[in-house]
């Protein structure tokens, strides 16, 4: 999820060709439905989103998927914030990493490849 069109549109291309399939989401209010819906292998979750924040919107997905009994979602929260906050969000959310925004397109691909088998 990502707030920001054209760098949503920027890490969807790249992860596609890396391999990938990619849905992309700016609402935070339409995650439950998608992942509930796609079940996805990862979620990368920006923090500030237009209509609520990413972690608002997290743990209300973890919620949904506790009652469906969905396996766990990892999750790599990204955001501008100082990184000792994203950091403590990360911790809050139990995702698996984050990405201090602006972070160059490598990062965000290496980090990814970290958490999900490589696709090509």
């Amino acid at each position: 999820m990502e707030d920001d069109a054209a760098t949503a549109r920027v890490v969807k291309n790249a992860l596609v060709e890396d391999g990938y399939e990619v849905e992309t989401l700016d609402k935070g209010f339409r995650l439950i439905a998608t992942v509930m819906r796609f079940q996805p292998d990862l979620l990368l979750l920006d923090i500030n989103l237009p209509d609520m924040r990413g972690d608002t919107a997290m743990k209300m997905v973890r919620r949904a998927a506790a009652t469906s009994r969905q396996r766990p979602l990892p999750v790599i929260v990204i955001s501008g914030l100082p990184l000792e906050e994203l950091m403590s969000i990360q911790g809050q959310l139990g995702a698996v990493g984050c990405i201090q925004k602006p972070a160059p397109l490598e990062t965000i691909i290496e980090r990814v490849n970290q958490v999900l088998p490589h696709r090509v």
